[in-house]
């Protein structure tokens, strides 16, 4: 696991360095300003029946918002809660429709699943969104092709709380205070399989994120996207 995320950021980096501004829109973002002292909380893979809700209970006690990367399938069966997730203020980012190996897939099969997933996001929420979280952060150029056909950016992120391992909550807390900075995208998980302690640690973080002075923005907000 360790080495093919290491071949993911070789090859995104690669793909950062081989796109021309003047050739193509496409971003690909990992951080913010870092002049700012402004952060953003990132969820993937939900919404989850249960997960998903006390992730919002927790965020809404701190006003915090949050961006949501969903994916298609999960959306479909829980579909009041990607609704929950727009009215209490979030923001809701695409994640395909069914979190597959992207770096498998033909540039056909790539395109259908980013499509997909958004088209799924607008038919509950009837909201449209221009973000995108590639699966296991792999980029390519078909993935940024295929990003910039249905007008998103690629959103990465500056810290991995590999929360999608359920580590202890100390584990979660201490990665976070360890690389937290201005600008910083933080990857968190509203979908684990096995236990999650997401939700403790967030108790913990976000009173100390804020403590420090922080903002807790939406992706579009640290980007300043239009």
């Amino acid at each position: 696991m360790i080495l093919k995320k290491l071949i993911c950021t070789l090859l995104c980096l690669s793909f950062l360095a081989q796109t021309s501004p003047s050739t193509t829109d496409q971003k690909v973002y990992k951080c913010g300003d870092g002049d700012k002292k402004r952060v953003a909380l990132t969820f993937d893979d939900g919404p989850h029946p249960t997960l998903t809700p006390a992730i919002l209970s927790i965020l809404e006690k701190y006003s915090a918002r949050a961006t949501f990367f969903v994916i298609g399938k999960n959306a479909a069966e829980h579909p009041n809660i990607l609704r929950r997730i727009i009215n209490d203020g979030h923001e809701i980012g695409n994640h395909t429709y069914s979190h597959p190996h992207i770096s498998d897939l033909s540039y056909k099969e790539l395109c259908r699943e980013l499509s997909l997933g958004k088209e799924k996001i607008y038919e509950i929420t009837q909201c449209s969104t221009n973000l995108f979280r590639p699966p296991e952060g792999f980029c390519s150029r078909d993935v940024g092709s295929a990003a910039e056909k249905i007008g998103c950016n690629i959103i990465l992120w500056t810290v991995d709380t590999k929360d999608w391992r359920s580590p202890p909550t100390e584990d979660i807390v201490n990665e976070v205070k360890r690389s937290l900075r201005p600008g910083a995208i933080i990857l968190f998980h509203d979908y684990v399989y096995k236990n999650s302690h997401t939700p403790e640690a967030l108790e913990i973080l976000i009173p100390y994120i804020l403590g420090k002075g922080y903002s807790i923005v939406t992706v579009s907000e640290l980007l300043e996207l239009g």
